[in-house]
Order: structure tokens, then C-alpha cells, then sequence
């Protein structure tokens, strides 16, 4: 999951402030039995592990990020599909229980004596499906306590949303530590035996998100005077043909090895994809300073998926198998994310929209230097670092948010929650680095092939950023203003 999320437009709610609490407090419950499942939900670094153990190389280890990213397209087709606000509740439900269903799906999978093909599938398969309904899960969320809550008595719920929540998250990586085992500041945690480790780590997620699942059928919403109906088919075009060409794209590449053909064929998938996502957003695109803030997000966000490489290197680097730095990497990921978003959040009070993206692209940016530079235990930094630059997450949106008139706002935001999906295949093109380097043998400075082929990786991650940035600084004014008009936004 990414940190991205935006409240709808402020206004009056008609409920009783006790309804109102509720609301609050059950969103509260429901984010934090999210950030307590981080570990499997956040793909990534988990599922690179466990692809690791399976057999897999790193372009497959991949994967499950890369389609997680991916497949965040899918809360807009599920927005158009189910539109009316009686079936909030209902859908959201609906989201965390497919979650825990695809959880306990692969536990058991896991747990079989199936082919590791098979179950390569599955945590590949977990990766998506989590991409398509837990963003899908927080836009509703977002909406459900929009809906249930003034805005002037929300921000209690976000302290402890956002504040305990990554706490929880810490809590969930400790006991990941655990289950895997691992050493934890100076403590020596053996773990279960393989595959039982993962199995319980995985299986645990499910419940916790059942949880969450009933949890949200007691929010309080107000039923709508005149339900929003569904557009017509024409109106997502663009989505309809572009999630599944996008998809096409992945599994063809995935595939192809020294087919040209299928090479080929993928690249005119991904040619498609991006056509029509750019259709169906051409009204924001024609933007100038939107379709600017989007080209800096989408580079900088190119940093959200080398968390799979980031572990698969921890062999190389720390001398022990992925899996056994995993929990202490998403504790510190998320533990520099609680200091990170205090800080952060201060320093928005006090300077601008553009400060917050360049704080944190600056971040990820450190994070890839710190990982291509230092070995030894210091190496898990990079983890720290990591997670506070994933609140890009928050500070780019900001900025779009900034740059809105409030009549776009909510059309801008959706688009917001898609901006991963052209960033996603960078995760497999950092795959196919490290496999590409290790089969050719290449060495350099003393670094064997495969140690040469994350750093490489690492590069052109920061290479992404690195160039979000100077977008940023060159083309993005400090104080976006939305132009009154009919035109896109202006700049200072």
C-alpha cells in the first residue's frame, strides 16, 4: 500500500455528534487494523522473501510489488461499477473480506504440497488482488468519514489513525521478526521452521482484516436524497481497455526471455496502456501545471517499488537469507515514517506545498545513495529512510489537492490514487537489472555480478527521483494557485 489520501470537500454533516464519534472511532480501528497487517500489506518486501525462498529469481521476486502498484487502477473501475452511497458500507466490507479471503487463500497454498510454481502464483496473485481493493478500501474509508464527520472534529481520528497507527505497524514488524527470525537490536529471535513461518505470517493477516471488514458495516452514513447513478460505459473507456492492457503488458514481458516477438507484443500493450490512461485523463493532462505535478510524481514514485530489490539484496550485503531481515526492515520503515510525519507535518505549516515534496523525494533519493554505499548492519538505515520518503505518498497529492479548484477536487484526487500504475513497471525493470547483470558475469571494483546488479538497480532508482526532483525545483511553483476559469491552473 502507498500513503496516499485525501479528505473530500468539507461540509456540514446532519448527524448527532455521538454518530459522529463513532464514525470517528471506527476509522481509527479500521486504519489501524490496516497498519497492523503492514507487513503483508505493504507488498513487497515480505513477498520478495518469500519468492526468494520459493526459488525465484529477481525479475518473479518482483512481481507481486509490481502488480500491487499496478492494479491501483481498479478502484476507479470499482468507483464506476457501484456508485451509490447505500452501497458504501456494503462495498467497503466487501474489500477487506476479499483481502482476507486472498490472505488465508495463499496461507493454505503455502501450506500444501503443491509445485513452488504454484505458489509463486499465489503470492503473485496476492500482490494484485491487494493492489485492486485495499487502495480501493481507503478511498471508501476516506469517503465513509467524510461523509459521518464534520471536518472540525476529524482530527483526533487522524492523530490516531496516523500517528498510533504506524505504531501498530512497528508492532506487526516485531512480530514478523519473530514468526521469520532475525536479530532485533542486540535480541536473537529463531523463527519458525520454514514454510510454517510464512504460513502463520500470512494466515495471521486474515482474521485481522476480517475484523476490519465488520468493523466498517457500523458506520453511521446519512442515505442520500438522490443516489449518484453509473456513467455510461463510454465515460471509462480508457480504464476498461487500459487495466487489462496494462496486465497483458506485465505477463508478456514476464514471459518473452529472448522471444522478440512477445517483447515486442508486450511494449505495444504498454504503448496502449498509457494512451489510454492519458485518454481518460486527458481533461487534467491539459493542464499545464497538473500534467507537470504529474510527470514529478510519477518519477519520484518510480522509489516506491525498490523495496523488493532493497531485501533480495540483503544476502549480498548483511549475509543471511532475505527473509531473516524482513521484520526489522518494515520496522524501521515504518518507525522512521512516525518520526518522519510529525516533522514533516510542521514543516508544510511552515513553508509550501513544493517544500513537501522536495523533503521527501529528497528522502527517498538518500535512501538510494545510503543502499548503494553502505554495507553492514548500518545498511538497514536505508529501510528508515525508505519508509519517511514513501510520504511522498502525502505530499504529492498535497500538491494537487493545492493545485484543484474545488469543483475538480474529487476527479483530481481518483486520478491521484492511479499515479503508481505508470510507475509500476519500473519494479520489474529493477528485476530484470540485477538478472540481466548476474547472467552476463559482469564485475566491477571488486563487486561480483549479482552485488553489481542491485547497486545498478539502486541507480537507476535514484535516477527516477533524482530527475522528479529537478522537475520539481525548474518547473513547479512553490504555491500552486487553481486558475478561476475554464483553463488548467496558473503559476506564480
Amino acid at each position: 500500500m502507498s500513503d496516499e489520501s485525501a479528505s473530500p470537500a468539507a461540509k456540514q454533516c446532519p448527524l448527532s455528534w455521538p454518530d459522529q464519534r463513532w464514525n470517528l472511532i471506527l476509522f481509527a480501528l479500521c486504519t489501524g487494523m490496516q497498519y497492523l497487517a503492514a507487513p503483508v500489506l505493504y507488498v513487497g518486501i515480505t513477498q520478495a522473501s518469500l519468492c526468494n525462498r520459493l526459488g525465484a529469481d529477481a525479475r518473479t521476486s518482483n512481481l507481486p510489488g509490481t502488480l500491487y502498484f499496478a492494479m491501483t487502477a481498479m478502484p476507479a473501475v470499482i468507483a464506476w461499477m457501484s456508485p451509490r452511497v447505500s452501497a458504501l458500507k456494503r462495498n467497503l466490507g466487501l474489500c477487506y473480506l476479499a483481502c482476507a479471503l486472498m490472505l488465508l487463500t495463499l496461507a493454505i497454498t503455502l501450506s500444501l504440497p503443491v509445485p513452488s510454481a504454484v505458489k509463486l502464483g499465489m503470492v503473485i496473485l496476492q500482490g494484485a488482488v491487494s493492489g485492486a481493493v485495499m487502495p480501493a478500501a481507503i478511498a471508501m474509508l476516506w469517503e465513509v468519514i467524510g461523509r459521518g464527520s464534520d471536518e472540525s472534529r476529524r482530527g483526533l481520528a487522524l492523530s490516531l489513525a496516523f500517528g498510533a497507527g504506524p505504531i501498530l505497524a512497528v508492532l506487526g514488524s516485531l512480530g514478523q521478526t519473530a514468526l521469520l527470525g532475525g536479530d532485533l537490536f542486540g535480541w536473537h529471535f529463531d523463527g519458525l521452521e520454514y514454510p510454517r513461518s510464512f504460513i502463520v505470517l500470512f494466515g495471521a493477516g486474515a482474521p485481522v482484516m476480517g475484523l476490519a471488514a465488520v468493523l466498517s458495516q457500523f458506520f453511521v452514513i446519512t442515505p442520500e436524497e438522490h443516489e449518484p447513478v453509473r456513467e455510461p460505459i463510454s465515460a471509462v473507456t480508457g480504464l476498461i481497455f487500459g487495466v487489462p492492457l496494462m496486465f497483458a503488458s506485465v505477463t508478456l514481458m514476464h514471459f518473452a526471455d529472448s522471444a522478440i516477438w512477445m517483447q515486442l507484443l508486450g511494449g505495444i500493450c504498454a504503448v496502449g496502456t498509457t494512451a489510454c490512461f492519458i485518454f481518460h485523463f486527458r481533461s487534467i493532462l491539459q493542464q499545464r501545471l497538473l500534467l507537470l505535478a504529474t510527470l514529478v510524481t510519477v518519477l519520484v514514485y518510480a522509489g516506491n517499488v525498490i523495496p523488493s530489490n532493497m531485501n533480495l539484496y540483503s544476502e549480498q550485503v548483511l549475509g543471511n537469507i532475505p527473509e531473516k531481515y524482513a521484520g526489522i526492515q518494515n520496522m524501521l520503515r515504518f518507525g522512521f515514517k512516525v518520526v518522519a510525519g510529525s516533522l514533516l507535518g510542521w514543516m508544510l505549516m511552515k513553508t509550501s506545498p513544493r517544500a513537501g515534496i522536495l523533503a521527501t523525494s529528497l528522502t527517498f533519493l538518500t535512501a538510494m545513495i545510503w543502499a548503494m554505499l553502505v554495507s553492514g548492519p548500518w545498511y538497514l538505515v536505508a529501510f528508515g529512510l525508505h519508509g519517511a520518503g514513501e510520504l511522498v505518498g502525502v505530499y504529492a497529492p498535497n500538491y494537487i489537492v493545492s493545485a484543484s479548484r474545488s469543483d475538480q477536487m474529487r476527479r483530481n484526487m481518483a486520478f491521484v490514487t492511479m499515479l503508481m500504475v505508470p510507475a509500476a513497471p519500473a519494479g520489474y525493470l529493477y528485476g530484470a537489472i540485477v538478472d540481466a547483470v548476474k547472467r552476463s558475469g559482469t564485475t566491477l571494483m571488486g563487486m561480483n555480478s549479482e552485488t553489481l546488479g542491485y547497486r545498478l538497480s539502486f541507480a537507476a532508482c535514484a535516477v527516477f527521483i533524482l530527475a522528479g526532483i529537478v522537475l520539481a525545483v525548474c518547473a513547479l511553483p512553490a504555491r500552486p494557485r487553481p486558475e478561476e476559469g475554464q483553463g488548467g491552473s496558473r503559476m506564480e
